[in-house]
């Protein structure tokens, strides 16, 4: 930080003036925005956990989930990470930055909400504030240790868990009958619990739709009795993701990052491990809890044969848009939407007709653009949960996102329908070269998901594009640092990569998703990071056009 902008120097400027009026330097002035916020912070103890950097503020970020937002213009926040902290220090009557001297007087007798930021910066270590009556504010963190990794603590976290499934020989041959086996988890570096490895009896079967039918194969692990794998809550019922058409192996990972970004009720876990059957490998998949109703998974009181009217018809229900169709009780609506019945699989026909009826009057007032909280499709809706849905889906450019497929809604007793949780990434952020040209294509450019059916008519409500434009503004700032994320997952996966690609070659078809292989895994994943800035800086500024 041995270099300061000219801009540092014109907000300086701007903020505390030029040194001709140093002679009312003692005189109180109007706090900054952001800067008694986090004075009030630091005097709670709050604990630091990092800054979002932004294209007008950033956006200081406490465990416990308090954010600061420091517009630009109150003072930088100066990121040291990667580099040292500038020179600050007492010249005169003045403070110096890197020797040179700006308007902020020195005065050590001004209380610390009286004084002035004079330099705030964070590095690996923490949150420090400089302030103008001397005083340096340091705030609590959890990181009291360098984060820069050694190659020793790199090699440790490539280190994934290994599962090993043993079912005697015998082949998991369909998606409706288990095999019965053991399976064995193997941590030995800790990384996501203090168990090293864990041991259960289980049942395992084939899942998915289309992705079963590829070579590499995903599976569903049902234990004989609930534990908790690898740090997650306990349960009985497991997915294995194979993530055959995703050459990166991330993209569920990262839309799951998402949807925690978003707050999304639930949020499914899934840990990158590899994979033994029968002590054959089979490569890099992500353990993830299984979509379920479950106090830690789909937390809903779903309706009994007995709710059949009065409040008790209005819930709960589990819901899925699927073109498959394939549970016991499904539906097209009448805007063309595919649903069906996750839980209960077979409603009464009192509760059928309930849901059936709630979504076609949600429909009609789409269609007759009723726009009312009162009357209208708001009243139908968890709006915030629907936006988030939206900005997720049309941030991946999901081609399955667009009120077609593993999209999972809920319906609670007097609640309105919300979108609940995010599934199935492995074809975004363009891994998918099967757009139908007259609506879309492959690339980061243009919208898909708003021309679905239900958001095509949301856009035509002037309060909705408000709300989503004031949704991407508050989360564009931890959207922005997807591309980071990113890169340390594929830390993780440096080693266990090359292993899973040596038995799925890298170049292999995938002829339906029509998206030939960049050649490595390098090109891969820098093809993945430029999809997704691109795409964001895409949406960022086209949204503000709406």
């Amino acid at each position: 930080m041995k270099i300061f902008s000219k801009f540092l120097f014109l907000i300086l400027l701007c903020l505390i003036g030029c040194q001709n009026e140093t002679d009312e330097g003692n005189v109180p002035k109007e706090p900054v925005p952001g800067y008694l916020e986090l004075l009030e912070a630091h005097s709670a103890e709050k604990v630091f956990s990092k800054v979002l950097r932004g294209s007008d503020a950033d956006v200081v970020i406490f465990e416990d989930g308090t954010r600061v937002t420091v517009p630009l213009t109150s003072f930088l926040i100066h990121d040291c990470t990667k580099d040292e902290p500038a020179d600050v220090k007492v010249a005169g009557q003045w403070w110096s930055i890197d020797d040179k001297v700006y308007g902020i007087m020195v005065d050590m007798t001004l209380p610390d909400a009286q004084a002035q930021p004079v330099y705030v910066y964070y590095d690996r270590r923490g949150l420090y504030m400089k302030l103008s009556n001397t005083h340096l504010l340091t705030f609590t963190t959890l990181y009291n240790e360098e984060e820069k990794l050694s190659e020793q603590e790199i090699a440790r976290q490539q280190n994934i868990p290994v599962i090993y499934i043993d079912t005697k020989g015998v082949e998991i041959l369909d998606k409706e009958n288990y095999v019965e086996g053991t399976i064995t988890i193997k941590d030995p570096e800790k990384l996501y619990s203090d168990v090293t490895e864990f041991s259960a009896k289980m049942g395992i079967r084939g899942r998915g739709n289309s992705t079963w039918s590829f070579p590499k194969k995903p599976w569903k692990v049902k234990l004989k009795e609930k534990a908790q794998l690898l740090g997650m809550p306990a349960d009985k019922e497991w997915a294995l993701l194979a993530n055959y058409s995703d050459r990166t192996l991330l993209r569920n990972v990262v839309a799951m990052e998402l949807s925690r970004i978003c707050g999304f009720s639930w949020t499914p876990r899934m840990v990158s491990v590899e994979v033994y059957l029968n002590n054959r490998y089979q490569g890099v998949y992500n353990l993830c809890e299984h979509k379920k109703i479950s106090e830690d998974r789909v937390n809903i009181d779903i309706v009994g044969e007995g709710d059949n009217s009065g409040e008790a018809i209005t819930g709960g229900y589990y819901l899925e848009i699927e073109q498959q169709q394939d549970e016991t009780t499904c539906w097209w609506t009448k805007m063309g939407a595919p649903m069906m019945f996750s839980d209960p699989e077979v409603p009464t026909p009192e509760q059928l007709e309930y849901v059936k009826g709630y979504i076609d009057d949600f429909e009609t007032a789409l269609k007759n653009r009723d726009f009312s909280e009162e009357t209208g499709y708001l009243k139908y809706i968890d709006l915030t949960s629907f936006l988030n849905y939206y900005i997720v889906q049309e941030l991946t450019k999901n081609i399955d996102g667009d009120l077609r497929k593993s999209t999972f809604l809920t319906k609670e007793r007097g609640k309105k329908m919300e979108m609940y949780h995010l599934w199935d990434f492995d074809l975004t952020l363009g891994n998918a070269g099967y757009f139908d040209p007259s609506v879309g294509d492959s690339t980061y450019r243009g919208y898909w998901i708003k021309k679905s059916s239900w958001y095509r008519y949301m856009f035509n409500d002037p309060a909705f594009v408000d709300a989503l434009q004031a949704r991407w503004n508050e989360l564009y700032p931890e959207l922005d640092r997807i591309p980071e994320f990113i890169d340390r997952q594929a830390l993780f996966l440096d080693k266990a990569k090359d292993r899973n690609f040596e038995v799925w070659d890298i170049k292999a078809s995938v002829d339906w998703v029509n998206m030939p292989s960049k050649g490595s895994y390098e090109k891969e994943l820098q093809y993945l990071k430029e999809f997704y800035i691109n795409r964001l800086e895409w949406l960022n500024t086209e949204l503000m056009k709406l």
